[in-house]
């Protein structure tokens, strides 16, 4: 009995010396490339040894959600999702210090995503956002491509594609001015057994001659991009004669 309430005071004092603690992690996404190592950090304030603490980490858009698991001193990985097998890791020195990042190896694009490290002792959790890109990105890419149909009216109508992309990218149009223009029809398709996207859109324009638009595709986080510019010319009174000039 007196062991018992030994071991009971023990775990009150740990749960009351965790109170006010917070998990610091990168305010701001990770962007690394594929194939490379990957350290998601995750640092527990003020420092506390975590080395016989449960430790969690988790994808919740995956089944089963753990990429990692520790428990009484142990990596328990039986429950872990199978894409993370022998890639993931944590530093028992660093846990002594209350760091519970996780290093992940031979990083793959299906490895984007957001990660929640988690202490359930201590009701705390934290996010960090991966980005992968691809190394052959610039070759793998396809060209912006640009083409010219008309609508039932015969008004032209702009279409854009390219392929090739990881993570999705953004299209916009942009007119002469480098003005966004809205109104575009876009979307962006991955193939079933693809982890890259295709994106395409379609515009409607002015029956204008002379009319110049750009078409550019590009990542916000790796300001990787490629556009291609257009330029529409014709008679206005003949719909049918509309041509297309890539610039």
């Amino acid at each position: 009995m007196k062991t018992v309430h030994s071991c009971l005071n023990l775990f009150i004092n740990i749960l009351l010396s965790l109170t006010g603690q917070t998990l610091v992690v990168p305010s701001q996404p990770l962007v690394v490339p594929v194939g490379s190592e990957v350290t998601l950090p995750c640092q527990l304030e003020p420092v506390k040894d975590l080395r016989d603490l449960v430790v969690d980490w988790a994808r919740h858009d995956l089944k089963p959600r753990y990429v990692h698991i520790r428990r009484d001193g142990l990596d328990l990985l039986i429950d872990q999702n199978s894409l993370y097998l022998g890639r993931t890791r944590l530093s028992e020195h660093g846990l002594a210090y209350g760091d519970m990042s996780l290093t992940l190896s031979r990083v793959r694009l299906s490895d984007a995503g957001t990660y929640h490290c988690f202490i359930p002792q201590m009701d705390t959790r934290a996010e960090v956002t991966l980005f992968v890109i691809s190394l052959v990105s610039p070759v793998s890419v396809s060209p912006v491509s640009v083409s010219l149909t008309k609508d039932h009216s015969g008004s032209p109508v702009l279409r854009c594609e390219s392929r090739g992309w990881f993570p999705e990218p953004e299209l916009v149009w942009l007119d002469s001015e480098g003005t966004v223009l809205t109104g575009a029809r876009t979307e962006a398709q991955r193939g079933v057994n693809e982890e890259t996207f295709s994106v395409s859109s379609r515009l409607s324009v002015e029956q204008s001659p002379g009319n110049s638009f750009t078409c550019r595709v590009r990542h916000q986080e790796t300001r990787q991009s490629r556009e291609n510019q257009i330029r529409i010319t014709g008679e206005k009174r003949h719909a049918s004669h509309y041509s297309l000039v890539t610039e």
